[in-house]
């Protein structure tokens, strides 16, 4: 039997960038370590089943079964990571970038999803053509297809975590073969756009990826690499890449600027002596605003979060959210994301950028299992980590600013993200802007200023709505007529919303207007049928 599986072994430990046809012995090694996935991963992952069903699961490991004779080598490898990617946690996979067994090859250039679509971020100087190119085309598929089927081959908990991480696995010829996107995995065309004119350069694979952890480009030798950029000052987020945290202050706008790329320590640095150098700053320096960056943290040990949240509550000052900012994207994650979640619990910061790669719910403290004949290893998840409030089942943390990072920025070395903070400070807040147009008596520059508020990407996941609402019911007590003008102004800019006529109604009862306050909260109800609020209010009216 020892011979058997060493002879199975080395045939599968080669993965070549051809996608070859399996022999009756790789069907057996494919099978074992198939097997070996179906009964540990669930036996060992505190709750497999969280986002899946034990029918699915077990639906999906005898289909791979039955299909694996037809398979060939890349196919059988992406079948079981995608397998193992239907538990939908971050932390549970079979990740090329950690394993030295799988022995991906890359394609020599790195492929960035922006805003505005996937481009060709650098390359090696063979594909300078390239570089800066939107991609139309990748191999057989169209860019969003190749994206949406690299998608498949990873766990995620939601969209933004395949955003951040698909386009490093198109570049993976052995990926790229197995989920059928290429004919010829040597011979790979990529079909790029600029100003309005294709070309086409053939891709071929190039050294192996080398084990590198969450950094897709890390394992790859990129000397000589072009990249889109242009040359000039690069923002704060590019700068000193080499480094796991660091901070600036920017004496020209006050800023104290925290990059925090893991939740780690290094020895000619340690995390608490860095965390004590930034509060020292903070408090002996003209720091206007503190900025801690975590978009491209994707975690270490949550046990260094404690000193950064008492090292914030203790400076009132800073503690606000015109004062206090945190960037996250989708790739927040692990312990990055348990940071965010202590700082949305027990501070008043500002969230900026794009929504967290972690749902509010995850779980992670991976432990691997080797795979008896294919030598993979399964990273499978050992702990639950679960919010403050345990009814919390949003996907992610959503930024209170929206700020996308699109191709014309990066080229520009613009941060959108720090474009938002700066200009939060040296403009006045909507509400002020609104409250000061109504004082004015001028309701349709205030509509204006709140629908144009409501189309600005920037509030993609926070609507002015809400604070619109606040306005309304601060301005009650002392100006009544204001405040009604408020709240009629919020049925105006949404007029789909039954929170607004709901709110509208009540006022105007307290104003006692009653039967346009009666139309109104019927509106809300016809907006949102059984709306506790206006149909509690109609029957203390006697009218539902």
């Amino acid at each position: 039997m020892r011979l058997t599986k060493y002879i199975l072994l080395s045939t599968l430990l080669f993965v070549s960038a051809r996608g070859e046809a399996q022999s009756a012995a790789d069907m057996t090694g494919w099978r074992i370590d198939l097997k070996t996935i179906g009964e540990q991963l669930p036996a060992r992952h505190p709750n497999a089943y969280y986002r899946m069903t034990r029918a699915s699961w077990d639906s999906a490991v005898a289909s791979i079964d039955k299909r694996l004779p037809s398979m060939t080598k890349n196919q059988a490898t992406v079948a079981l990571m995608q397998l193992v990617a239907m538990v939908n946690d971050g932390h549970t996979s079979i990740n090329p970038m950690f394993d030295r067994a799988l022995g991906a090859h890359y394609y020599p250039v790195e492929l960035y999803s922006f805003e505005d679509g996937l481009f060709v971020k650098s390359a090696s100087s063979e594909y300078a053509s390239a570089v800066g190119g939107k991609v139309v085309k990748f191999g057989k598929v169209s860019a969003t297809d190749a994206i949406s089927a690299a998608g498949t081959t990873f766990g995620h908990e939601n969209d933004w975590w395949v955003n951040a991480w698909a386009a490093s696995r198109i570049t993976l010829a052995e990926v790229a073969d197995g989920l059928g996107l290429v004919a010829d995995v040597n011979n790979v065309p990529l079909v790029v756009e600029r100003d309005g004119k294709q070309e086409t350069v053939i891709l071929h694979p190039t050294g192996k990826i080398e084990p590198s952890g969450h950094n897709p480009m890390a394992g790859v030798n990129r000397t000589g690499w072009i990249d889109m950029g242009t040359v000039g000052a690069v923002p704060l987020w590019l700068q000193h890449q080499d480094q796991l945290y660091w901070s600036d202050f920017v004496p020209s706008d006050g800023t104290l600027y925290v990059s925090y790329r893991a939740n780690t320590t290094v020895d000619n640095f340690p995390n608490q002596e860095f965390w004590k150098s930034v509060f020292a700053k903070a408090d002996s320096l003209p720091v206007r605003r503190l900025v801690i960056d975590i978009r491209d943290n994707v975690g270490g040990e949550s046990a260094y979060n404690k000193q950064v949240i008492r090292g914030i509550i203790a400076r009132p000052q800073l503690d606000r959210p015109d004062r206090l900012f945190v960037i996250t994207s989708g790739k927040t994650f692990s312990a990055a994301m348990n940071l965010a979640e202590d700082l949305e619990q027990w501070t008043n910061a500002t969230f900026v950028g794009q929504p967290t790669g972690n749902s509010l719910v995850f779980f992670g403290d991976h432990r691997q299992i080797t795979l008896p004949v294919s030598g993979f290893t399964v990273n499978i998840s050992s702990l639950p980590w679960y919010p403050a409030n345990p009814t919390d089942k949003r996907a992610f943390i959503a930024p209170r600013l929206y700020t996308a990072l699109s191709s014309v920025d990066y080229r520009s070395n613009v941060d959108p993200a720090m474009r938002a903070i700066i200009s939060r400070g040296t403009q006045p807040r909507l509400v002020d802007r609104v409250e000061q147009a109504i004082s004015r008596g001028d309701s349709a520059s205030a509509l204006k200023l709140l629908s144009d508020a409501a189309l600005d990407p920037i509030n993609r996941f926070r609507s002015p709505e809400a604070d619109i609402n606040a306005l309304g019911y601060r301005l009650m007590p002392t100006n009544r007529m204001a405040a009604l003008a408020v709240f009629r102004l919020n049925t105006q800019a949404f007029p789909r919303s039954a929170n607004t006529w709901d709110s509208y109604g009540e006022n105007l009862l307290i104003d006692r207007q009653k039967d346009a306050g009666i139309a109104a909260y019927r509106k809300a109800l016809d907006i949102s049928p059984g709306l506790v609020s206006a149909t509690e209010a109609l029957q203390r009216l006697r009218l539902y």
